[in-house]
């Protein structure tokens, strides 16, 4: 039962992610747009397993939150690839607007990355082992 709703949960997330697009502050970080697909991968696909299992298990909105404040710190440190540099600042700042309300996640539609970059980083996801099905790039892709 707690896989099937954990999968649940995990499919409104990516639901939510090809739903619609969600913009950055001023506050963004400023990536410079150098690395690499796998590390990027790596690192969402990380983050949304740890955001997942504490929607899941956590007691209280306050250890959620500590879990996308981690995620946020770790987007907002990695250095994505080119095409995505936008797109992980509007990601942050998606992360970042949740602190307030934790369980938004769900309820809430991250931003999309470009279609090319999205479908280069959903042939990607299988090779990625922190990316566990289902994933979150390639979701409702045809």
């Amino acid at each position: 039962m707690r896989s099937l709703s954990l999968t649940a949960l995990l499919t409104a997330i990516v639901v939510a992610t090809l739903l619609a697009a969600c913009g950055g502050g001023d506050s963004s970080p400023k990536a410079t747009g150098t690395g690499n697909d796998e590390d990027y991968l790596r690192a969402v696909c990380a983050g949304i397993d740890q955001v997942s299992d504490a929607l899941v298990a956590a007691t209280s909105p306050a250890e959620i939150a500590r879990v996308l404040e981690d995620f946020a710190a770790t987007m907002r440190a990695i250095d994505p690839p080119p095409d995505l540099a936008d797109y992980n600042r509007k990601f942050v700042a998606y992360l970042e607007a949740a602190l307030d309300d934790p369980t938004s996640v769900v309820t809430t539609s991250p931003p999309l990355p470009p279609d090319a970059a999205r479908r280069r980083l959903a042939s990607l996801e299988p090779s990625i082992p922190e990316c566990r099905e289902p994933t979150f790039f390639s979701r409702g892709l045809d």
